[in-house]
C-alpha cells in the first residue's frame, strides 16, 4: 500500500509542473509513468541497492541446532566495547533463526542501559504469521544470555528488539562521547536516498540530458517523496552530503498505517482531477479550491482525525517504537527483507 501511495504522491506533485496535465489529456501518458517512478524511487534506492553494500561488522547468525544466547550476547557486548574504543560506529547485523518453511525461531535484543548490560532472550517457535507454537520454549538455563559492556548505552528505547521471520535487521552503535554507545535501529534506511539534495542532483542530471520539463518531472516527484516520508517518525538524511544523520520525522501518523497511506492516495488522487480539471478545455465541474478540498476531503480527514485519537489512546507508542514500526512495515510492501520489531 505504502508503494501505491508514493506513486500516487509523485504523480500528484507532477501535476503542478507547467505542461503535465495538458501532455496527459492529450493522451500522452508516459510523463505521468516517469512521475510515478521517481515518487518511488527513494525506497527502491534503498532496498533494492543500498542494503546490499552496507558493511556488517559483526554478524550474529545463530546455529538452529545449538543456540547460545550467551554468546550472542558477549559478540554484541565486544561490538559495543569496540565502537567506543575506536570512536567509529559498528555495526552489527543479526540473522533470524529458520528452523522449516513456516517455522521459526524468535528472540529478543535487549539493552539495560543502566547497568550497562545487553542481552539475547531465546523465545518460543513461531509460524510465518509470527503466531507462537504453544510449549515451544526452550529450558529457562539455555533461554537467556547477558553480557556487561564497559561503556555507557544510549538506547531512548526500553522495549527489546525482537527478531523472528524472514530476514534480521542491522544496528548501528555509535559513539557519541567517550564512554557513551547510541544504538541505532537499521542505520542504512533513509540515509542518502531520502534527501532533497539527492532530489536536487537527479534533476540536474535530467535538465543537462533532457531539458528543465524533465528535470522538474524527475526532481519534484522523488522530493514529494521525502517529504511525505518526513510526515512519519523515522524521518532521513534531508540534506545529504552536508548532513550526516537522520533527522526525525514530525511524528503527524505512522507513515505505514493503512488510513494514512489510503488518504495519501485519495489526497492526490484530488489534486490529480483537480488540477486536470483546471486545464481541461470542456471542465467537468466549476468548483472553487477551498469548496473542492473541503468537500472531498474534510468529512474523510474529520474521521482520520478522530480514528487515529481512539487508536493512540488505546494503545501508545514510543516515538522509537513508531520509527521501528515504519520501517518494517515498509520492508514488508513490495520486498523481501523481513521482520525485526520493537515490541
Amino acid at each position: 500500500m505504502k508503494g501505491i501511495a508514493h506513486f500516487s504522491i509523485g504523480v500528484a506533485a507532477a501535476t503542478f509542473i507547467p505542461g503535465v496535465m495538458e501532455r496527459a489529456l492529450a493522451g500522452n501518458g508516459y510523463d505521468i509513468l516517469i512521475a510515478g517512478a521517481f515518487g518511488l524511487l527513494p525506497d527502491t534506492l534503498d532496498f533494492k541497492f543500498a542494503r546490499f553494500f552496507e558493511r556488517e561488522d559483526y554478524v550474529i547468525d545463530p546455529d538452529p541446532d545449538n543456540l547460545d544466547p550467551q554468546a550472542m550476547a558477549d559478540t554484541l557486548a565486544k561490538a559495543v566495547d569496540e565502537a567506543d574504543k575506536t570512536g567509529k560506529e559498528v555495526r552489527v547485523r543479526f540473522h533470524t533463526v529458520a528452523l522449516a518453511p513456516d517455522r521459526w525461531r524468535k528472540y529478543e535484543i535487549g539493552f539495560n542501559t543502566d547497568r550497562s548490560e545487553v542481552s539475547i532472550k531465546i523465545g518460543e517457535i513461531v509460524n510465518t504469521s509470527q503466531e507462537p507454537l504453544p510449549g515451544s520454549e526452550p529450558p529457562s538455563d539455555k533461554a537467556l544470555g547477558t553480557a556487561k559492556t564497559s561503556c555507557r548505552i544510549i538506547q531512548n528505547n526500553d522495549k527489546p528488539s525482537r527478531v523472528d521471520i524472514l530476514s534480521g535487521p542491522t544496528l548501528g552503535l555509535k559513539p557519541r562521547k567517550k564512554g557513551k554507545v547510541e544504538v541505532i535501529f537499521i542505520p542504512w534506511h533513509r540515509q542518502w536516498s531520502h534527501s532533497f539534495t539527492m532530489g536536487i542532483y537527479l534533476g540536474l542530471a535530467a535538465w543537462l540530458l533532457f531539458g528543465w520539463y524533465y528535470a522538474l518531472l524527475v526532481a519534484i516527484p522523488f522530493m514529494a517523496h521525502v517529504a511525505a516520508d518526513c510526515l512519519g517518525f523515522m524521518g532521513g538524511n534531508l540534506f545529504w552530503p552536508f548532513t550526516k544523520e537522520r533527522i526525525s520525522g514530525l511524528k503527524f501518523f505512522h507513515a505505514s498505517a493503512p488510513l494514512a497511506n489510503f488518504f495519501g492516495v485519495w489526497i492526490s488522487g484530488l489534486i490529480i482531477v483537480y488540477n486536470a480539471n483546471r486545464v481541461a478545455f470542456q471542465k467537468a465541474f466549476e468548483m472553487g479550491l477551498i469548496q473542492f478540498f473541503l468537500i472531498w476531503l474534510g468529512i474523510p480527514a474529520l474521521i482520520v482525525v478522530v480514528y487515529s485519537y481512539i487508536i493512540k489512546r488505546a494503545k501508545p507508542l514510543s516515538a522509537e517504537q513508531e520509527q521501528a514500526r515504519e520501517f518494517l512495515d515498509e520492508v514488508a510492501d513490495g520486498t523481501d527483507f523481513g521482520s525485526a520489531k520493537i515490541t
